[in-house]
Protein backbone atom coordinates (compact mmCIF):
# COMPACT_ATOMS: atom_id res chain seq x y z
CA UNK A 1 0.00 0.00 0.00
CA UNK A 2 1.17 3.25 -0.28
CA UNK A 3 0.64 6.84 1.72
CA UNK A 4 -2.59 9.12 -0.02
CA UNK A 5 -4.02 11.85 1.07
CA UNK A 6 -7.78 11.96 0.53
CA UNK A 7 -9.15 15.95 0.70
CA UNK A 8 -12.76 16.01 1.85
CA UNK A 9 -13.53 12.62 1.94
CA UNK A 10 -15.66 11.17 4.22
CA UNK A 11 -14.17 9.26 6.39
CA UNK A 12 -14.35 5.19 5.44
CA UNK A 13 -15.98 2.87 8.12
CA UNK A 14 -12.46 0.85 7.79
CA UNK A 15 -10.95 4.12 8.80
CA UNK A 16 -12.52 4.46 11.47
CA UNK A 17 -10.71 3.27 14.21
CA UNK A 18 -7.52 4.48 13.36
CA UNK A 19 -8.64 8.01 13.38
CA UNK A 20 -9.99 7.49 16.81
CA UNK A 21 -6.64 7.05 17.58
CA UNK A 22 -5.35 10.60 16.41
CA UNK A 23 -8.78 12.48 16.87
CA UNK A 24 -11.67 12.29 19.05
CA UNK A 25 -15.12 11.54 16.57
CA UNK A 26 -16.32 14.73 18.31
CA UNK A 27 -13.04 16.54 17.32
CA UNK A 28 -13.41 15.30 13.76
CA UNK A 29 -16.76 17.34 13.32
CA UNK A 30 -15.15 20.48 14.93
CA UNK A 31 -12.54 19.54 12.03
CA UNK A 32 -14.90 19.98 9.79
CA UNK A 33 -16.90 22.80 10.86
CA UNK A 34 -13.30 24.57 10.22
CA UNK A 35 -12.56 23.76 6.98
CA UNK A 36 -11.81 21.35 3.93
CA UNK A 37 -10.06 18.18 5.78
CA UNK A 38 -6.94 16.36 4.35
CA UNK A 39 -6.93 12.55 5.92
CA UNK A 40 -3.41 10.70 5.02
CA UNK A 41 -3.97 7.08 4.34
CA UNK A 42 -1.41 4.39 4.75
CA UNK A 43 -2.56 0.77 4.52
CA UNK A 44 -6.70 1.30 5.26
CA UNK A 45 -5.48 3.38 8.56
CA UNK A 46 -5.59 7.57 8.94
CA UNK A 47 -2.02 8.48 10.01
CA UNK A 48 -2.17 12.16 9.73
CA UNK A 49 -4.74 15.37 9.19
CA UNK A 50 -4.89 18.57 8.35
CA UNK A 51 -7.18 21.23 8.03
CA UNK A 52 -6.97 24.18 5.37
CA UNK A 53 -9.34 26.90 5.16
CA UNK A 54 -9.11 29.64 2.22
CA UNK A 55 -5.30 30.47 2.01
CA UNK A 56 -3.83 29.26 5.86
CA UNK A 57 -3.42 25.39 7.15
CA UNK A 58 -5.04 25.72 10.58
CA UNK A 59 -4.84 22.42 12.29
CA UNK A 60 -2.37 19.56 11.55
CA UNK A 61 -1.66 16.50 13.06
CA UNK A 62 0.12 12.82 12.59
CA UNK A 63 0.26 9.92 14.76
CA UNK A 64 2.49 9.72 17.02
CA UNK A 65 3.56 6.22 15.92
CA UNK A 66 4.24 7.82 12.73
CA UNK A 67 6.21 10.63 13.11
CA UNK A 68 9.70 10.98 10.87
CA UNK A 69 8.86 8.77 8.23
CA UNK A 70 7.77 11.04 6.16
CA UNK A 71 4.00 11.43 6.72
CA UNK A 72 3.84 14.87 7.77
CA UNK A 73 5.58 15.85 4.51
CA UNK A 74 3.51 14.45 2.08
CA UNK A 75 0.39 15.86 4.05
CA UNK A 76 1.85 19.25 4.08
CA UNK A 77 3.05 19.10 0.40
CA UNK A 78 -0.19 17.77 -0.56
CA UNK A 79 -2.62 19.72 1.26
CA UNK A 80 -0.63 23.27 -0.03
CA UNK A 81 -0.64 21.58 -3.60
CA UNK A 82 -4.56 21.38 -2.60
CA UNK A 83 -4.77 25.14 -1.45
CA UNK A 84 -2.88 26.28 -4.64
CA UNK A 85 -4.42 24.29 -6.82
CA UNK A 86 -8.00 26.28 -5.32
CA UNK A 87 -6.41 29.29 -7.07
CA UNK A 88 -3.89 31.02 -4.14
CA UNK A 89 -0.41 32.54 -4.42
CA UNK A 90 0.72 30.90 -0.77
CA UNK A 91 0.26 28.98 2.09
CA UNK A 92 0.37 30.49 5.32
CA UNK A 93 0.72 28.38 8.47
CA UNK A 94 -0.23 30.50 12.08
CA UNK A 95 1.67 28.41 14.65
CA UNK A 96 0.15 30.15 17.71
CA UNK A 97 -2.83 27.32 17.72
CA UNK A 98 0.72 24.85 18.27
CA UNK A 99 1.02 24.07 22.27
CA UNK A 100 4.65 26.01 22.87
CA UNK A 101 6.57 23.44 23.78
CA UNK A 102 5.64 21.90 20.40
CA UNK A 103 6.45 25.20 18.63
CA UNK A 104 10.10 25.27 18.41
CA UNK A 105 9.74 21.67 16.53
CA UNK A 106 6.96 23.06 14.46
CA UNK A 107 8.98 25.81 13.29
CA UNK A 108 11.68 23.33 12.37
CA UNK A 109 9.56 20.80 10.66
CA UNK A 110 7.95 23.88 8.24
CA UNK A 111 11.11 25.49 7.42
CA UNK A 112 12.19 21.63 5.94
CA UNK A 113 9.07 22.04 3.68
CA UNK A 114 10.07 25.37 2.34
CA UNK A 115 7.83 28.00 4.44
CA UNK A 116 9.67 30.95 5.69
CA UNK A 117 8.76 33.25 8.47
CA UNK A 118 6.28 36.15 8.14
CA UNK A 119 8.09 39.52 8.16
CA UNK A 120 5.00 40.95 9.68
CA UNK A 121 4.42 37.70 12.40
CA UNK A 122 7.20 35.50 13.52
CA UNK A 123 4.72 33.03 14.25
CA UNK A 124 3.05 32.78 10.82
CA UNK A 125 5.09 30.90 8.22
CA UNK A 126 4.68 31.16 4.58
CA UNK A 127 4.76 28.59 1.59
CA UNK A 128 5.12 29.83 -2.39
CA UNK A 129 5.92 27.57 -4.88
CA UNK A 130 8.28 30.06 -6.69
CA UNK A 131 10.16 30.83 -3.56
CA UNK A 132 12.91 28.52 -4.75
CA UNK A 133 12.79 30.40 -8.12
CA UNK A 134 13.44 33.59 -6.27
CA UNK A 135 16.28 32.60 -4.39
CA UNK A 136 17.95 31.47 -7.74
CA UNK A 137 17.27 34.39 -9.54
CA UNK A 138 19.23 36.31 -6.29
CA UNK A 139 22.34 34.24 -7.22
Amino acid sequence: MRLTVFHNHAPEALWEKSLNKLITPLAYQELKKMGDVHLAVFNDGVVGISVSKNDNIVYLKVRDITRRRGVGKYLIEETCAYIIESGFDAVSFDIKSVPVNEQDGMIYFLEMQGFIQSPEDPLVFIYREDFDEDDSDND
